[in-house]
């Protein structure tokens, strides 16, 4: 065809046109696309002899959508008139038998010369590089007067060539027998390249020699789609797949990087020998019976039970929808606390707050701290929570149990439990209830008061007539103390004169307060630790006269914390108590 363009003087894509061809732009498509109506039309319009078209021709899967690596020899470029021989497009030409030469590609450009379609055959030279270089310009490089690269006579390149040759190809060849027939010829040249002592090629030959063999399974080729998937089909074995991604947990990337093989391959392989091909994770395998006892019968929710399995929460929501396992409501009441189930043994009023109840065991647990406590107030100060939120759920209690519990505090008359709330103590004291309650808070656990704390509570709910707290600096500072608010003037003058000393007179001029009530209240602190006395000397009364006691806070008084705020408090109660 390109010679026909040639002698009528016009392009070769003027010709295609001519002849009712398609103009394509890479020349492979003309030795795979055409029909057998388009060669016999072809035959007719040229005057070819009818069906010798069909042996310029290949079979499509040869070559596949991509153009091949096609190379030549210039020795035949020059006996031919520039004719381009067929079975140079083949992926496995790597010689010429004729001369016994490697075939080359363009030294100009280094290209292959006839990748795309040669449009201006008409005005260049037979056997002329024809590849554009340029929007209007092409390589134009003679290839025919280039000099061949000989091979050695007998030369295992030439010789397997020459095997390759002898194989017969048209349309209806299958792809497959060729391939298989090609690879055997190439695993017997590589073979014997690889020997100790290869057949020399020189220098010239030599980088030729790994341009073109190397190169030729190409991935984007049929032949090299087709050695891929005939070594993978003999490393990739359903049994190595299970071992290594099913069992080993191996992902199919790893695998396909350890034996030298395209991720998308192993991919399509697991799946054409059954295995399953997960995108990112694979899923969690779960023994439904347990999973099921778990979820129904323990009442464990779904994220308590991924978190043990190692995977999240969704995931067992979804497992227990495939499962056809009624859901539980969603939030606080699918927690494993709401759905508990305790056993008969357990005392029924302990059943009653527990189940299905989200803070049951902590309300019990404070009841049980309360009633060491006289009030309420001082058990709150204990457990450091507001007053108001030990009501609120000390009240929910009675409700749970529809009884009162204990009486509440009065002035000078302690709290204490109500014949149902001592039944409750009792059934609270059981070992297994205890192990329970342990159980179900936790950290959240609270230690029941030491005596030293609950005599310190007693002395401050003893209102106006508390006993101070005896402080000692051998002992750690204290966090809860009771401060009477009759004393609250005194103590904040003492902290403004904290670091100096004061007398009885000088706290009555500043404070008010009458000269008794001062002495009295100096010499509880003095007993209790809180103030260190000393007597005036002589000489320090230049003028004679009575001998003043002087007063100052001791350090473990003044490392108490946030006392100044608690002064503040005491003096509004004893403000709002005298209006």
């Amino acid at each position: 065809m390109e010679a026909l363009a040639r002698r009528s003087w016009t392009s070769f894509s003027a010709l295609l046109e001519a002849l009712g061809l398609p103009v394509y732009e890479r020349t492979h498509r003309l030795l795979v696309a055409p029909s057998s109506e388009m060669l016999r039309q072809l035959d007719v319009q040229t005057g070819i002899p009818l069906g010798h078209l069909d042996q310029t021709v290949i079979p499509p899967g040869l070559v596949g959508r991509y153009a091949p690596r096609r190379r030549f020899c210039p020795q035949c470029l020059r006996e031919s008139d520039g004719r381009w021989l067929t079975r140079w497009w083949l992926p496995w030409s790597l010689a010429c038998v004729k001369h016994e030469a490697l075939l080359s590609v363009c030294p100009s450009c280094l290209k292959e010369p006839r990748e795309f379609l040669p449009r201006p055959v008409h005005v260049n030279a037979p056997g002329c590089c024809l590849r554009p270089t340029g929007q209007r310009s092409i390589c134009g490089a003679d290839l025919s007067a280039l000099p061949a690269l000989e091979l050695e006579q007998g030369h295992p390149l030439a010789q397997a060539q020459l095997e390759l040759d002898r194989f017969t190809i048209t349309r209806t060849t299958n792809t497959g027998s060729v391939f298989t027939h090609a690879e055997e010829c190439l695993d017997r040249l590589t073979q014997a390249m690889s020997n100790p002592a290869p057949p020399a090629l020189g220098n010239l030959l030599g980088e030729a020699w790994e341009r073109l063999f190397i190169t030729t399974p190409n991935a984007l080729t049929e032949f090299a789609a087709w050695r891929l998937r005939e070594r993978g089909s003999k490393i990739l074995t359903r049994e190595l797949l299970r071992q290594e991604y099913q069992q080993d947990g191996k992902p199919l990337r790893q695998i396909a990087e350890d034996y030298s093989l395209p991720r998308k391959y192993v991919v399509q392989r697991a799946r054409e020998l059954g295995i399953p091909v997960y995108r990112g994770k694979r899923p969690h395998i779960f023994d439904d019976e347990w999973l099921r006892d778990q979820y129904v019968n323990r009442a464990r929710s779904a994220d308590d039970i991924g978190q043990e399995l190692g995977t999240k929460g969704d995931v067992v929501r979804r497992r227990l929808d495939h499962l056809g396992v009624p859901r539980r409501l969603f939030g606080v009441h699918s927690w494993p606390i709401m759905n508990r189930k305790l056993d008969s043994s357990v005392p029924v009023d302990i059943r009653k707050v527990t189940e299905g109840n989200l803070h049951g065991w902590l309300r019990l647990r404070r009841f049980q701290i309360l009633m060491v406590f006289p009030t309420l107030t001082t058990a709150a100060t204990y457990l450091k929570v507001r007053p108001s939120a030990l009501t609120g759920q000390f009240n929910r209690l009675e409700v749970d149990l529809g009884a009162e519990l204990f009486h509440r505090s009065v002035r000078h008359a302690a709290q204490h439990p109500t014949r149902r709330g001592a039944s409750l103590l009792r059934d609270m004291n059981d070992l297994q209830v205890q192990d329970l309650m342990r159980e179900a808070l936790g950290p959240k656990f609270e230690p029941m008061p030491s005596r030293a704390e609950i005599e310190s509570a007693e002395a401050a709910a003893d209102g106006m007539d508390a006993q101070l707290t005896y402080l000692d600096s051998d002992l750690p500072a204290l966090t809860h103390f009771h401060i009477p608010p009759t004393i609250a003037p005194l103590l904040k003058h003492l902290l403004e004169c904290a670091g100096q000393e004061t007398y009885a007179v000088h706290i009555q001029n500043r404070t008010g307060m009458s000269r008794a009530t001062i002495q009295n209240q100096l010499e509880r602190f003095a007993e209790a630790g809180w103030l260190t006395a000393r007597n005036e000397p002589r000489e320090e009364r230049p003028h004679g006269g009575r001998c003043r006691i002087y007063y100052s806070l001791t350090a473990p008084a003044r490392q108490i914390p946030i006392l100044e705020e608690r002064l503040h408090v005491e003096q509004h109660r004893l403000a709002v108590r005298s209006r």
